[in-house]
């Protein structure tokens, strides 16, 4: 039997696929009223364009065989402490960019963006990845996240988020990219570099009596340039 995120994995592709499903058909239902008026009045009507077909955000494990293994900066591998980078190269996935994890980090190393193991400068990504742009950092270690910034960044796209790998000692610093709400608002639905995979957050980086605003450290506004 499906878990509840294996089930709203699938209630989200079936929405999906239903919006693609009805506006192909909205496609060909215009072009033939277009046809049968062109034949009834002699006007010409020029059909409508081809949607483009939308970006779907790559999903990066840093435990991949093929790189969980290779040292991405600072001695460190991609299995010990990958998952910014991991995070990072998904958000450029939504720009277009295809360089598998190594790649991505290799050019960042080039331009300077690490500090040993640590993504120190990501106001450097730009430089090795034109279409990027990072606005900063925010930080909300000693408060509660503020939910409504994050609804915000959200509006405009999947934003990376910080949070507790090892919930309820010490801050153990992992990095996921959030995507949504999930259906109840309670939770959010997060690409974890450590598995590759849609996760519900809090299932995995929360205690069971944790908020959203308890779980979510920080964010990394690293974001597709516009035109």
């Amino acid at each position: 039997m499906s878990n509840p995120t294996e089930q709203l994995v699938q209630q989200i592709g079936g929405t999906i696929g239903a919006i693609d499903h009805a506006a192909d058909a909205l496609q060909e239902a215009r072009n033939q009223a277009a046809l049968a008026l062109e034949m009834l009045a002699g006007m010409p009507i020029e059909p409508l364009p081809e949607p483009e077909p939308g970006i779907v955000m790559a999903l990066y494990s840093q435990n991949n065989p093929e790189w969980r293994d290779k040292i991405y900066a600072g001695g460190l591998t991609f299995g010990q402490a990958g998952c910014l980078a991991c995070s990072a190269d998904m958000i450029a996935s939504l720009a277009g960019y295809t360089d598998t994890p190594p790649e991505f980090a290799a050019k960042l190393r080039e331009v300077g963006a690490f500090s040993g193991a640590l993504l120190s400068h990501p106001e450097r990504i730009p430089d090795a990845y034109p279409r990027l742009r990072y606005d900063g950092t925010i930080n909300w270690h000693n408060v509660p996240a503020d939910l409504g910034i994050l609804q915000d960044e959200l509006s405009v796209g999947p934003v990376i988020i910080e949070v507790d790998f090892n919930p309820g000692g010490a801050l153990d610093q992992h990095f996921v990219v959030a995507e949504m709400f999930s259906a109840t608002g309670g939770d959010l639905v997060v690409a974890d570099p450590w598995t590759g995979t849609r996760i519900e957050l809090l299932r995995k980086y929360g205690l069971s009596n944790w908020s959203l605003e308890r779980a979510v450290y920080g964010l990394r506004l690293l974001r597709v340039a516009e035109d």
